[in-house]
């Protein structure tokens, strides 16, 4: 038999046997032992998920912990997530943190608090959380809520001051109609 018609998962010779040869071909799917898939129908409930790259289809109620995830449009994922990078087409329900890029697609639901560095919502999405971007720089972030308090102080003197303004302006003012009115009526009577 031809060596170029020998299936690629085979060893070549008999001290590769027994070894992953496949591991080299990137274009195949579910080959990689690091990579975890959970199946449509699949109900996934108990222990943490800790793996490199996790494609989840079915429905998990636990903590994931993953380089990559790939949530798909009918998933339903229940519980925390830790990540470098996560791409939501399904529902996911918890806090997540990502360590990178988070892509949010239009047939996406997210519910709880949400940490990037890098975010991605497409229009349609549905996003109920709290999002909290971990790349801000903390000085400039600290420099802009204290400069919002001092014009939140500053707005409140200025309301109060146009309140004060306004109240001895009202006081006036309907004064001099009724006057206008007491003497109209003295002068038709």
């Amino acid at each position: 038999m031809d060596k170029k018609t020998k299936l690629e998962t085979l060893p070549n010779n008999a001290a590769d046997e027994g070894k992953q040869v496949f591991l080299n071909i990137n274009d195949r799917v579910g080959d990689n032992p690091n990579k975890m898939v959970i199946g449509s129908g699949t109900s996934f409930k108990g222990s943490d998920i800790n793996t490199d790259y996790i494609e989840i289809y079915g429905k998990v109620e636990t903590s994931i912990h993953s380089k990559i995830i790939y949530v798909g449009s009918a998933a339903e994922i229940i519980g925390p997530i830790t990540c470098n990078q996560i791409e939501i087409h399904g529902s996911v329900s918890g806090g997540i943190q990502v360590n990178g890029k988070a892509t949010i697609k239009k047939t996406a639901t997210v519910v709880g608090t949400l940490r990037y560095d890098i975010i991605s919502v497409e229009e349609g999405a549905s996003v109920y959380s709290d999002l909290h971007c971990t790349k801000a720089d903390q000085k400039l972030v600290d420099k802009i809520s204290h400069l919002k308090k001092t014009m939140k102080q500053g707005d409140l003197n200025t309301i109060t001051s146009l309140i004060v303004e306004n109240k001895e302006t009202k006081i006036e003012e309907p004064a001099k109609p009724e006057q206008e009115r007491k003497k109209k009526r003295s002068f038709f009577s």
